[in-house]
C-alpha cells in the first residue's frame, strides 16, 4: 500500500511541475469498516448509534493504514510544496469510526426481511448512506475548498 500511494502522489507531483497551474490536491484517508463478527462468515454492523468519542479506537490494520497515509501524505506535501503545489489531508478515518450507524448494512437490497428472516443475510458494512457520515466529509471538504480558493486570491 506504501508504495501504490508514494507512486501515485509522485506522479501527481511530477505531471504538475512546470505547468503552471498552482493546483491543490486533497487526499482523503480511508473509512474503516465496522463489521462485528468475520465479514465471510455471516458479519454484521448492527449498531444503530454513534459511538462516543473515547469508545472506540484505531487499532490494528486501520491504525496501520492511516499512519502509512499520513507518513506518506506528509512526505508529498513536502516535496509538491517545492514546486508551487499544495497538498492538504481530509482525514476521516476517526469521523468515519465513530459512525458504525452509516452503513446499509442488511438495507443494502430492499425489504431484506420480507419472507421471513434468513439464516444469513448479506450486510454492507463498508459503504456509507446518504444522508449520513458523508455530509460532514463534504462540509469538511467544500471548506477546505473555499479556504483554499481565499488563499490563492490573497496570494495574487
Amino acid at each position: 500500500m506504501r508504495k501504490a500511494l508514494r507512486t501515485t502522489l509522485n506522479t501527481i507531483i511530477e505531471r504538475k511541475v512546470g505547468k503552471g497551474n498552482g493546483i491543490d490536491v486533497i487526499v482523503r484517508t480511508f473509512s474503516p469498516t465496522h463489521f462485528e463478527g468475520d465479514w465471510d462468515k455471516g458479519g454484521t454492523c448492527s449498531k444503530r448509534e454513534p459511538y462516543r468519542n473515547e469508545e472506540k479506537k484505531i487499532e490494528g490494520m486501520d491504525a496501520k493504514i492511516r499512519s502509512i497515509e499520513i507518513e506518506e501524505l506528509e512526505n508529498a506535501k513536502e516535496k509538491a510544496k517545492k514546486f508551487g503545489l499544495n497538498f492538504e489531508v481530509l482525514d476521516v478515518t476517526k469521523l468515519a469510526l465513530l459512525r458504525p450507524d452509516g452503513h446499509p448494512g442488511a438495507y443494502m437490497n430492499p425489504f431484506p426481511f420480507a419472507n421471513g428472516v434468513p439464516k444469513n443475510v448479506q450486510n454492507d458494512c463498508v459503504h456509507w448512506c446518504l444522508p449520513g457520515p458523508i455530509d460532514t466529509w463534504n462540509e469538511i471538504f467544500s471548506e477546505m475548498m473555499k479556504k483554499g480558493k481565499y488563499h490563492a486570491q490573497r496570494e495574487k
